[in-house]
This record gives structure tokens, sequence and C-alpha cells, in this order.
């Protein structure tokens, strides 16, 4: 936690949709060195989607099934920082081990907002939260949702007991009014919430800047705002750390560097549209 802000690394899920996930050991190691160093919550490493479904992808698509690798490349350098991976419900998925088993801590439960039956969502929570891990709901393509549905699910993540809530802007159509307004929303019903911007017109960095100001929980963003499977960025780590006042340092130009290294290695793996 950074001034009562708590962060999400999203680099290696996001930037796989470029690399088909696959990643250096060394690059891993750095990136989660660099969170648990500068006071980031989270890392996120990819999907617990299904291998038969969508074969030949890195270690980090496939983060139950992949879980004795992933594993050995953390061996000596898990701290503090937490590991997290995303459940998308509307996706062939691999089965779970229990949270004692698992080299992951935290389950976000993906769910695209105008897809999500509530009925049909319960029963995912009550499967991860039943298994011991930590558990958060991601809401997406969340920009076009009523006010209405906002407070619907956010209800239903307060009575289910999740930890958190998020809303992705994956259409980048958020407005400044839609930003304040969720999150009152959101802490009057009493769950925490956080945000997930993404940057295809240029307003992230305003949109995120009224997050932190109306006391968002959580944000998540990756190294030079790379990732997203059409390309179209995210709020930079760079961009937040100034923000929050905390220098990246040489470790941040090392990562940048790395991070186009990787992403020259494995192009020819890109998963994105």
């Amino acid at each position: 936690m950074i001034n009562g802000l708590k962060i999400f690394d999203c680099t290696l899920r996001e930037v796989g949709y470029q690399t088909g996930w696959h990643f250096t050991d060394k690059f891993v190691r750095n990136v989660y060195r660099f969170a648990q160093g500068k006071g980031i919550d989270y890392v996120e490493l990819g999907f617990f989607h299904q291998e038969a479904a969508d074969p030949d992808r890195g270690i980090y698509r496939y983060c139950s099934t992949k879980n004795d690798e992933i594993a050995d490349v953390f061996k000596g350098s898990k701290n503090v920082t937490k590991l997290s991976a995303m459940r998308d419900i509307q996706r062939p998925l691999s089965p779970l081990l229990p949270a004692d088993q698992s080299i992951v801590d935290t389950i976000r439960i993906l769910t695209r907002s105008h897809e999500t039956d509530l009925a049909i969502l319960e029963g995912y929570v009550d499967e991860v939260m039943g298994l011991g891990y930590e558990v958060f709901i991601n809401f997406t393509s969340a920009g076009y949702n009523s006010r209405e549905m906002n407070m619907e699910f956010a209800r239903f993540a307060k009575e289910k007991g999740v930890h958190a809530i998020e809303f992705a802007d994956t259409e980048s159509v958020m407005t400044e009014e839609y930003v304040k307004r969720t999150i009152r929303d959101c802490h009057e019903i009493g769950i925490e919430m956080g945000v997930h911007l993404h940057d295809k017109n240029g307003t992230a960095e305003f949109l995120a800047d009224l997050a932190i100001a109306e006391g968002a929980d959580y944000m998540d963003v990756t190294h030079v705002g790379l990732g997203g499977k059409w390309r179209d960025g995210n709020v930079t780590m760079e961009y937040l750390l100034r923000k929050l006042e905390i220098s990246g340092g040489y470790e941040a130009t090392m990562i940048r560097n790395e991070l186009i290294e990787n992403l020259i290695e494995f192009n020819p793996y890109s998963a994105a549209e």
C-alpha cells in the first residue's frame, strides 16, 4: 500500500497478449522484486485458462495446471507482495488447486458486465472462497454500466464477503461523473473498490487522478502502460509512482529494457488482435 492506495502490477497478464504469456524467468523475477521493493501489493501473473482450449501459450496462461513450473520461477523470490491471477468465467477454465497448494494468493474473477448472471457468478465466488483464496470480482466493459447495475454488483459483493470489486474501463468510455459516483456508491454500500483504466483515447491518467482523489482503494497499472489484447494500453506504473511521489529509480529503467527485450523475443507468440 502506498499513501492508502493498493496497487496491482498487471504487466505480465496484460503484456502476455503480446508475448503469448511467454517471458524469461529473469524478467518475471525482476518484475516481482521491483514490486516488492516499491511497496506494490500484487503482481498479476495471467489466467487460469484451459490449456486444451488455448494451447501453446506460456505457463502464465495456465496458472493452476502450470503451478509447479511457476513456483519454481519464484523459488527464493516470493515475499510479502502477493501473486494474483484472473479466472475468466466466460471462457474455458482449468480446475483450481486449494490455496495452500498454489503459488497464487489472490484470484480475481473476471466477468463481462453485461454477460453477468449473478446466480452463476455466485457459484464461482463460492468455489474460489471455499478453496481459501483472497477473492476479487472484476467487472469488465464496465464503462457502459448503469448506476443501478453497479450498485447491484456492489451489494452482491458485499453480501458474499469478497475482498473487493473492480471496474474495468475496457472501452475507455468512463467519465468524470461515472468514476466519482461509482466510488462513492461502493463505499456507501460498504465494499472496497478499484479501477482498471484503459487508454484508448488518452483519458486514463485524468481518470486515475480522479479515482485517487475520490479514495479508490485499488488501481491497476502496467510498466510503460503496455498491454491489452487491442494494444490500447493502461495507466502506467511510471505515472502512478510519480503521482505517489515514489522514485522508480534504476530498477524501473531495467524493467523497461527487459520488457522490450521480451516483446521482441516472444513476438511470434502474440495473441493480440
